[in-house]
């Protein structure tokens, strides 16, 4: 058999401590022979939180002589029940009905399940006596619809005929409840599947044959593809020869792309300038700058 957990002083689980400690001496009583070793045995379990303060008293309190009066002169059959009604008097509930009408008006579901919350609802309910009154059974209903979750109390909301008593709310709430649940774990079960079967498939396995041809080039690729412009004035990239600042470089420029480019350059550069003269302009413009400083630039339209 366990031994008692140990004891802070709390309110909430004084009782429960109490009935421990009894349970366990109850069933072992070989160990506990006199009184002063229960006495000692119980208080070693109350050296944590507010109980240590009720230890360090009740060590002072066993050597006086009212110690002796009241436990060891004791008529009573078992005088450690005297040292468990000192534990309630000190940490137990004063008033166990006001307590437990103030839990029942307060208590809420949260993540408990339909069970659990029924179990916890039903002990405060008993405690609070609302059943012993002549309208405890409304309140009862009443309290129980406040404490459900929401979606639970729509989803009895919309039972035809609603259950008059508490005992049937109970049932009804822990089967639906139930229901709930066991959906929820379906539609993660289902979730966690789909997936993998998307991969298994065969069909998905692979992508239709150059679907990537079809797709719209993007900008960037567009960009990179095209071929930088280029003046055929001054040589140099990023602009055309109507827009360069150097006119006086126009003929001899062009002169020296004319022989220095294939057919299929001579062919754009006609196509460009648009001369009808131009196989005889680059012969022409060759010997007159051999003989004048100043360009003719009569056979020539620079402009693209």
């Amino acid at each position: 058999m366990a031994t008692p957990p140990l004891y802070d002083g709390s309110m909430a689980t004084c009782k429960a401590f109490i009935n421990a400690c009894r349970l366990y001496i109850s069933a072992k009583p070989h160990k506990f022979t006199i009184l002063q070793v229960k006495i000692m045995w119980v208080l070693g379990f109350m050296q944590t939180g507010m109980a240590q303060l009720f230890w360090d008293q009740f060590m002072g309190y066993m050597n006086s002589p009212a110690f002796r009066t009241q436990y060891l002169e004791s008529n009573k059959l078992d005088p450690i029940k005297l040292l468990y009604a000192d534990i309630y008097k000190a940490f137990g509930n004063p008033n166990k009905q006001v307590t437990a009408i103030q839990e029942i008006t307060t208590i809420k579901q949260g993540m408990k399940t339909g069970k659990e919350h029924i179990q916890s609802f039903f002990f405060f309910f008993l405690n609070s006596k609302c059943y012993l009154l002549g309208y405890g059974k409304m309140v009862g209903i009443h309290e129980f619809k406040r404490s459900l979750n929401s979606p639970l109390l729509d989803k009895i909301m919309v039972v035809p005929d609603l259950p008059t008593t508490l005992e049937k709310w109970y049932n009804l709430a822990v089967h639906l409840d139930r229901q709930w649940r066991q959906a929820i774990a379906e539609k993660k079960s289902w979730d966690q599947t789909q997936p993998l079967n998307r991969t298994n498939n065969p069909d998905n396995q692979f992508e239709t044959p150059l679907s990537w041809l079809t797709r719209d080039p993007n900008a960037m690729d567009v960009d990179c593809n095209r071929s930088q412009c280029q003046c055929y004035n001054c040589g140099q990239v990023g602009h055309f020869a109507c827009n360069c600042t150097q006119p006086c470089c126009q003929q001899t420029r062009l002169v020296e792309v004319w022989n220095s480019s294939t057919e299929a350059k001579q062919e754009e550069l006609r196509r460009m300038m648009g001369a009808g003269n131009v196989d005889a302009a680059p012969e022409e413009s060759t010997t007159h700058q051999a003989s004048t400083s100043m360009p003719n630039t009569q056979h020539f339209w620079f402009h693209q």
